[in-house]
């Protein structure tokens, strides 16, 4: 059995079949580079490069293009050939290159010999007649072409748009809708599809069309990239890969899991159910909780496990584990500008926030995150990164600057969240997705991405507190007595108790959860407390407000209209959490009491200068904000 460097059983890599071959020509001079052509030719590449590691095609790059290497390169790979793009400039029948003109007859005759062509992407300036001269040589592939002169910068944004919906498993026409609704932005942009009848016609109308589609059949219109699935004799195996690389991932900062992965029993069965659970104690609930239902098989009415499927339902769990851990990452960040702020008034010092930062918090507290492009996160993980350093204000969580990094560079996480926020919007389209079993090994492929960056959350868990009580001692220090809900994230009742007592010589917030710094390898083996961040009232457990002893936390999702709103993390398809400003006779009779909720929420919107929710009922006019309904204490240490 082959195995990855922790003696985890890993997949097989491809065998048997030769891989499609994707080959990108731009004629680019090397002098004299034009630079649209050049950001093209490496957008693409950094693209596809992550599904061209996984082995699911070969891409080939040839960014000087000149005659000589283009017709080699297009003997070389005659067999395997499945894509050709083409960027420059051209003519109706030729193709600039570097060194000379190419004859378009002469590249198609070559085109033409390639069995398993798919798609010719011929991205210069008046190349629809070359459609023609392909068909001439019975290409049966999809061609992509232009009737006029199109603006360089148009022409790289089209086809980066393209390629990005074709790395994310769209169809190659479904790829052109995302590039023209995007480039539509900008500029009037339509697609003219043209089948053999046109492509036949004597004369061709040129319309002020920028791109056509000839789409020879409906199935060469909805060809997709290759998965390793099709290209390899070992079936995929749904989690394998995502589960050795949160392993690895955690191991970076435990060491010693790898000395009691050796101890464990070496059958498989074993094996996996010890690595599962050893993943999901380390990780917080937040993210342990959509991992564990990605892990969890499903069964049989009568109790038999049955195989984990590729279907909808798996990927919705890929993009609630993708949220959670951004929603835990703003959460975060967001906590610690608020216990900022609140020092500051403490202090009695103006605090330095910009106008664009206050605007960005008032807009953070009122319509959320949940709905930011990427874009958008981008900017605001960078104004509240600023706020905090202009405070000389050291992050909570430290990894977040790596995180921020790769957000700067366009790498790593962020490709993550383009590809899970393109997802989701799909998940949620009429349309929904075509090939679901391919997106789900494709989305896979991205999750191991995003898990080997968050083994640093083995460093934090929550913690969960209410009932605040004071014991006081005559001659002796007052005590604080919590009762603590311990935050499990194993689902197993008898593991832990839920709840215990514990004394602590500070008044940690009351009815809050606490985001706890924890050092995982210590001289004892225990993990020990290092400091901690009040994440209330953006992540509650809804525990802490009612009599009851299941833990059950959510995150703020938006406030306004007399309520604030909650998402519940388990199920985040669940209805919202709406707590009403001023409680009503449902709460009352369902004995839930969340004053301790409205007072915090109320000291934050009272920080950033909003109106203060508490001042009046949902039907009153709300009142300016007032320094009198702070209460510093429920927010702070």
């Amino acid at each position: 059995m082959l195995t990855d460097g922790t003696g985890l059983p890993r997949p097989c890599g491809p065998v048997t079949t030769e891989m499609d071959t994707l080959l990108f020509c731009f004629a680019n001079d090397r002098d004299h580079p034009l630079l649209s052509l050049r950001d093209e030719d490496d957008g693409i590449d950094r693209l596809l490069d992550l599904r061209s590691s996984k082995g699911h095609f070969q891409k080939v790059r040839d960014s000087f293009a000149t005659t000589s290497s283009m017709a080699d390169k297009l003997a070389t790979y005659q067999n395997t050939l499945s894509l050709f793009h083409f960027s420059g400039h051209a003519g109706s029948t030729v193709l600039q290159l570097e060194d000379t003109v190419a004859r378009g007859a002469g590249i198609a005759q070559l085109l033409g010999r390639c069995p398993n062509l798919k798609l010719v992407f011929l991205n210069g300036c008046s190349t629809l007649q070359h459609i023609k001269l392909l068909a001439a040589q019975n290409v049966k592939a999809a061609i992509i072409a232009t009737s006029t002169p199109i603006e360089d910068k148009a022409a790289s944004e089209f086809a980066l748009t393209f390629y990005q919906a074709l790395a994310n498993q769209y169809s190659i026409e479904a790829s052109l809708e995302q590039a023209q609704l995007k480039l539509q932005v900008s500029e009037s942009t339509t697609i003219q599809v043209m089948n053999r009848a046109m492509v036949d016609m004597e004369e061709t109308e040129v319309s002020r069309n920028l791109w056509y589609f000839h789409k020879p059949s409906d199935e060469a219109a909805r060809w997709e990239l290759p998965t390793t699935a099709e290209q390899t004799a070992v079936e995929y195996k749904p989690n394998s890969a995502l589960r050795n690389a949160l392993f690895n991932a955690l191991i970076k900062y435990e060491p010693s899991l790898r000395e009691k992965f050796m101890q464990v029993s070496k059958q498989s069965e074993s094996q996996i159910l010890w690595v599962n659970d050893a993943i999901l104690s380390r990780l917080p609930y937040p993210i342990a909780e959509p991992v564990r239902r990605l892990f969890t098989p499903p069964f049989t009415p009568e109790g038999k496990k049955m195989p984990i499927r590729s279907d909808r339902e798996r990927l919705l769990n890929y993009t609630a584990l993708f949220e959670s851990a951004v929603d835990l990452l703003v959460i975060t960040l967001l906590a610690q500008v608020i216990d900022r702020l609140i020092h500051y008034r403490k202090d009695g010092v103006e605090p330095p926030l910009t106008a664009e930062t206050r605007a960005l918090l008032q807009r953070l507290l009122t319509e959320g995150w949940s709905n930011l492009n990427p874009g958008e996160v981008e900017q605001a993980l960078k104004s509240l990164s600023a706020f905090l350093s202009s405070s000389q204000e050291v992050l909570f969580m430290p990894e977040m600057q790596e995180l921020a990094r790769q957000f700067n560079e366009k790498e790593g996480f962020y490709k993550c969240f383009l590809f899970f926020d393109d997802l989701r919007r799909r998940l949620n389209s009429p349309a929904g997705v075509a090939n679901i079993p391919s997106v789900c090994q494709v989305g896979e492929d991205q999750l191991v991405e995003l898990c080997k960056r968050m083994g640093f959350w083995a460093n934090y868990q929550l913690e969960s507190y209410k009932n605040i009580r004071v014991v006081r001692f005559f001659y002796r220090p007052e005590e604080y007595k919590h009762e603590k809900a311990v935050l499990r994230t194993t689902q197993n009742p008898y593991e832990d108790k839920s709840f215990q007592e514990i004394n602590l010589s500070n008044p940690w917030a009351s009815q809050s959860v606490l985001l706890v710094k924890v050092q995982r390898e210590t001289a004892t083996g225990v993990p020990e407390t290092a400091d901690f961040l009040n994440l209330s009232p953006l992540l509650i457990d809804q525990n802490v407000y009612i009599k009851s002893n299941v833990f059950d936390p959510y995150s703020f999702h938006s406030s306004g209209e007399g309520a604030v709103r909650f998402k519940h993390i388990a199920r985040p398809e669940d209805p919202l959490l709406s707590v009403l400003f001023k409680p009503n006779e449902t709460e009352v009779l369902q004995k839930q009491d969340f004053t301790t909720l409205r007072e915090q929420f109320s000291t934050v919107m009272t920080l950033l200068a909003l109106p203060d929710p508490l001042a009046a009922t949902p039907n009153e006019p709300i009142a300016e904000a007032t320094d009198t309904n702070i209460d510093l204490l429920s927010l702070s240490d």
